[in-house]
């Protein structure tokens, strides 16, 4: 079995010169390639050396290339060239609407955020079966108060 020191090292080395890159450029993206390929190639236990290290970073540095090339070939042409803010008015007076109405909207506003039931089920509250039904029910009625206006 190789010694796992060396590997680290070379990451080590390669982190080291990524740090004291002061451009973007094409080695800059190939280092930043090399070290997740290089952290791949540690957790799985495969020898490697300083020349697979410069190779992983040739290879980020052609996909960036690529990227760019691709982006300058097909822009993005689906965002509109001006932002119409009557959407995001309606929405706004909308959730606010919804917020008025129905009790127990700041549960279905946590479960947007990204909290899951486990985390809000409180102690000595219900439980994250019951928080589920709960803001199920409270989804329906919402989606049934917004149709209604």
């Amino acid at each position: 079995m190789k010694n796992q020191s060396v590997d680290w090292a070379e990451y080590a080395h390669a982190q080291r010169e990524l740090k004291n890159s002061m451009t973007s450029n094409d080695r800059h993206w190939g280092l930043e390639y090399a070290l997740n390929r290089t952290l791949d190639d540690i957790q799985a236990a495969n020898s490697f050396d300083r020349s697979d290290v410069e190779r992983h970073i040739r290879s980020g540095a052609r996909l960036n290339r690529h990227r760019r090339r691709l982006v300058r070939l097909q822009p993005l042409t689906w965002q509109p060239e001006t932002v119409d803010p009557t959407v995001a008015i309606e929405a706004r007076s909308e959730l606010e609407f919804l917020q008025s109405e129905i009790a127990g909207f700041d549960l279905v506003e946590k479960v947007a955020q990204g909290y899951s039931y486990k985390e809000l089920a409180q102690p000595q509250g219900p439980g994250s079966t019951s928080l589920r039904k709960r803001v199920s029910r409270l989804r329906n009625l919402a989606r049934n108060s917004v149709q209604r206006t």
